[in-house]
């Protein structure tokens, strides 16, 4: 009961209410904007060349702004006062979406580039507002609900911009990041969270630390994996039945981060991305043995679902705050998030050349790779301290014990 009302408490604060508004938005207003913009383009019926600058443009946008958004924000009087200035250049970078009526180029790369920026400048600090407004306790299940809530509000924002004309679409985008922008503003603290004692670190610094290293490669690899696949379960399975994978994999996926998380704060965090590297990879096998019978493709869905949930609330929110420990987190966060943005970018320049490779063999490769991933984290340490987990172990045994003795007293009472 302690340890629910604990929680419970943690969740309905004003500090992380305003940091659930903040988070939640960021990733129910940029995925449906990404997509809106993919469809413009299609639209357009241009080659893959001028896909390709479109996308690369935004894609080095988003890191360079990354970059330049790390290093401003401590101008700023607060971190909540840099990510309102951040949420306001959303909504003009939706808004700017309208005017992609026809077609020209250096028109597109200008709105690819803004798009990027809107969403690169702030986003680190947008994590590290998470990180910093959670405990080592309650992070895994904070993030397990931040996660579930953002799924259920992208599969929302997203079916009714997919049923929205282009200046309808990017409207309600503005619209939506105008109110999560007003939300914030009255939810948030006026004062900084930031420790005084939080320490400065370089990338170079982050880049060498082991821990970190021993979780990067991993999720790299998995990164690398699933945006490669893609195309190829794309190509496999048909268009009709790949339509329905995203929306099944954010149900599934948003469902597992809230499970996922409760139990990372239970049992630890990398025994839970152990487990999802082995669901996927046995996942991956079948679908590579049995590439025609359809309850393997059923089976790709479920547990490819399960791994982006798992994957996303740890490395999103979970892993990198607690590897940084007293230093800022920014730095770590968006190193965390690169080789998602990357090998975003890597499946569009792979994607014309997936029909050319062999199904099978592409599945079981997939496969290997994934169990090779988890070597890595073999030698990794565990995040959350073992006398916390141990010391939950011992209230939940103790938990047991007393409802045992209850249910035996009152057996001997009758």
């Amino acid at each position: 009961m302690e340890k629910k009302t604990a929680i419970t408490s943690a969740l309905f604060q004003r500090e992380f209410l305003s940091v659930l508004i903040v988070v939640v938005n960021a990733f129910s207003w940029y995925f449906p904007l990404y997509l809106l913009f993919q469809s413009v383009l299609e639209n357009f019926q241009m080659d893959s060349t001028l896909l390709l600058m479109a996308f690369g443009v935004q894609f080095a946008a988003a890191i360079c702004s990354a970059i330049i958004g790390t290093a401003v924000v401590k101008r700023f009087p607060s971190r909540g006062t840099f990510l309102s200035a951040w949420m306001f250049v959303g909504i003009i970078a939706s808004i700017l979406m309208v005017t992609l009526e026809t077609f020209n180029m250096t028109y597109i790369l200008l709105v690819s580039f803004i798009l990027g920026f809107s969403l690169g400048l702030g986003f680190p600090s947008c994590l590290a507002y998470f990180g910093d407004h959670s405990t080592v306790e309650n992070r895994g299940w904070l993030g397990g609900v931040t996660f579930f809530v953002s799924g259920l509000c992208i599969l929302f924002i997203g079916l009714i911009v997919s049923f929205s004309t282009l200046v309808a679409g990017a409207l309600i985008l503005a619209m939506w990041r105008g109110i999560g922008l007003l939300l914030f503003i009255l939810a948030r603290s006026k004062q900084d969270f930031r420790k005084e004692d939080t320490i400065e670190v370089s990338y170079r610094s982050v880049l060498v630390d082991k821990p970190f290293i021993l979780y990067l490669i991993p999720w790299i690899m998995f990164c690398l994996v699933n945006f490669l696949e893609a195309p190829v379960v794309d190509a496999s399975l048909g268009e009709d039945f790949t339509s329905f994978i995203p929306i099944a994999e954010y149900g599934i996926g948003g469902f597992v981060a809230l499970l996922g998380g409760w139990f990372a704060d239970s049992v630890g965090r990398k025994r839970i991305i152990i487990v999802g590297f082995i669901m996927l990879g046995i996942g991956y096998a079948l679908l590579g043995l049995f590439t025609t019978n359809i309850l393997s493709w059923y089976l790709y869905i479920i547990v490819d679902g399960a791994a982006w949930g798992i994957f996303s609330l740890m490395f999103y929110l979970v892993l990198w705050p607690e590897l940084a420990g007293n230093r800022i987190k920014e730095k770590y966060y968006l190193i965390g998030v690169l080789p998602f943005l990357i090998a975003s970018y890597i499946q569009l320049l792979f994607t014309p050349y997936a029909k050319l490779v062999n199904f099978s063999a592409a599945f079981s490769l997939a496969s290997f790779f994934l169990f090779i991933a988890v070597l890595p984290l073999l030698y990794a340490p565990e995040t959350m301290p073992e006398k916390k987990i141990e010391l939950k172990r011992l209230r939940k045994f103790a938990d047991d014990a007393k409802k045992a003795k209850e249910k035996y007293e009152r057996k001997g009472k009758g």
